[in-house]
């Protein structure tokens, strides 16, 4: 309790300190039109493409607005609504960090539990995206949550947990599409598991299994998107993406599909923009743009610099820790090694690739072992002022990048000003200091921002459009010949124009 309290403590203190990130009003916007039983992806003047039904959680404190004062309209655009639906997004997260504690504490006992937790609570990362309108900390609990419900009906022989692994599963579904992953995953397991117990195998109970593993999925997916349009067959949607169209060509088109029409659709939509790229930014590492492709590393190195560095001491030695307890090295290849690397490859072979948000996942399922081993090591130590001193080396990340915690990179970028040449995006500025930036400039009148054309004098630019990864050519003449000499709260960048090149562009 002591654990989420702080967690509490300090994300309430961040929440209204960063501007509303680009997509929060997206997911809101979502989230209101499901409250209004509209689940349609194709609406006017809304990109809907990608969002999940999850977010109309974080709508409903706009919808006891609404119903307390019936006539109430705002004038905003939404920006109140979107704050006060950050508070939601950070009980999901506190709700993550139990969902951890319970894990690693079934795992390897109470102190493995609380280090875990502590771990988790008191990242950065999660602390950035904890309190946003988005679905990266419904999707990072979806992921957690079906996990441990498998390891508990699986590893534990609880039983009752199968019914919690199938709603939790199909729950994470409605939450990014990325959680499809968990099908195949989950799969492997029980099929572990089912080799090791197969004299034990009950076949009439195993297809009860299914069928009710099903019939959940079926059913909680389609409340999710309010039973929309259920039963169309492939054949009669309008697909974007050139995948889906060669299905429709095929015997499958044929077959009425028991799902929802905007989730099925959500596959295509996302399936198109890695197809056309339409609506992407470049993808950017390293100092190197790149459209249309991914890097085959890029969520390596995203992990190396973003996550503490205690954090990734713990990892590795979590190896160390299968060593030690060779009994449960099952436990530790299928509910810790298979899901981290299935994530990176999956991600890394991405032509999109976004930021650190999207190893969320990786960060919780690998503070769970990592906890175990802390305790395991202050066991074997035998020092009672060890967990308090590791404890601290948790902590101090977290109180040292407060309160722009998405900016977060850990101590192998000791100059925050040239964080940009490894990565941008999501990963650093997400539009959380746009006001603030504007404040800035007016505070000194002499500074020029984002000017159209080269420009002399002192200029202060987005790091993003820096780099390019929307208009490469924007800012080519600013990248080619000067540096940084500061920045604005780890999203600007400062530079001394004294002349401009001959070689730039008038335009």
């Amino acid at each position: 309790m002591v654990i989420a309290i702080g967690y509490l403590l300090l994300s309430l203190g961040a929440v209204q300190k960063d501007d509303l990130t680009y997509d929060e009003l997206d997911h809101l916007n979502y989230g209101v039109s499901i409250l209004k039983f509209n689940p349609s992806r194709l609406q006017k003047g809304r990109d809907f493409s990608s969002t999940m039904p999850i977010t109309s959680f974080n709508a409903l404190p706009r919808a006891a607005e609404q119903l307390g004062n019936p006539i109430l309209q705002k004038k905003d655009f939404g920006e109140s609504d979107a704050r006060n639906g950050r508070y939601v997004t950070i009980l999901a997260t506190v709700l993550l960090l139990f969902y951890v504690y319970f894990f690693a504490r079934s795992w390897g006992g109470n102190m493995a539990g609380y280090f875990a937790m502590l771990i988790v609570a008191m990242d950065p990362n999660i602390l950035a995206h904890g309190h946003l309108v988005t679905t990266d900390i419904y999707s990072t609990l979806g992921f957690v949550a079906s996990f441990y419900h498998l390891f508990q009906w699986l590893a534990k022989k609880r039983s009752l947990h199968f019914f919690y692994w199938s709603i939790a599963i199909a729950v994470a579904q409605c939450c990014k599409i990325n959680n499809i992953l968990l099908y195949p995953l989950s799969f492997v397991i029980i099929a572990f598991y089912t080799v090791m117990n197969f004299r034990q195998l009950n076949l009439v109970q195993s297809l009860i299994r299914i069928l009710v593993f099903a019939l959940f999925q079926v059913l909680v997916i389609n409340i999710f998107f309010q039973f929309n349009n259920v039963g169309l067959s492939l054949g009669e949607f309008a697909f974007k993406s050139q995948f889906f169209q060669d299905i429709q060509k095929s015997w499958i088109a044929n077959i009425p599909m028991p799902l929802a029409k905007p989730y099925i659709e959500t596959f295509d939509y996302v399936q198109y923009e890695r197809e056309t790229f339409d609506g992407t930014a470049s993808n950017y590492l390293l100092g190197e743009l790149r459209n249309k492709a991914g890097f085959s590393y890029y969520y390596y190195v995203v992990f190396l610099l973003k996550t503490p560095i205690f954090t990734l001491l713990t990892s590795l030695g979590v190896l160390a820790l299968i060593i030690a307890k060779r009994k449960t090295f099952l436990n530790f290849l299928l509910f810790w090694l298979l899901p981290i690397v299935t994530l990176f490859l999956f991600l890394n072979n991405s032509t999109v690739q976004s930021g650190y948000r999207y190893l969320l996942p990786v960060l919780c399922m690998t503070a769970i072992p990592a906890g175990q081993t802390i305790s395991w090591l202050a066991e074997k130590l035998k020092r009672k002022w060890l967990p308090y001193v590791l404890a601290v080396l948790v902590v101090v990340p977290a109180l040292v990048a407060y309160p722009n915690y998405l900016i977060y990179t850990n101590e192998f970028v000791f100059n925050k000003t040239n964080a940009y040449r490894y990565f941008a995006d999501s990963n650093l500025s997400w539009g959380q200091r746009h006001k603030q930036v504007i404040e800035f400039v007016k505070e000194h009148p002499d500074y020029i921002f984002e000017p159209g054309k080269p420009t002399k004098g002192i200029i202060v630019v987005e790091l993003n459009n820096f780099v390019g990864i929307v208009n490469p050519n924007q800012y080519e003449w600013l990248r080619k010949d000067f540096k940084p000499f500061d920045n604005y709260d780890g999203c600007y960048l400062l530079f001394n124009v004294e002349s401009i090149p001959v070689t730039a562009p008038s335009k």
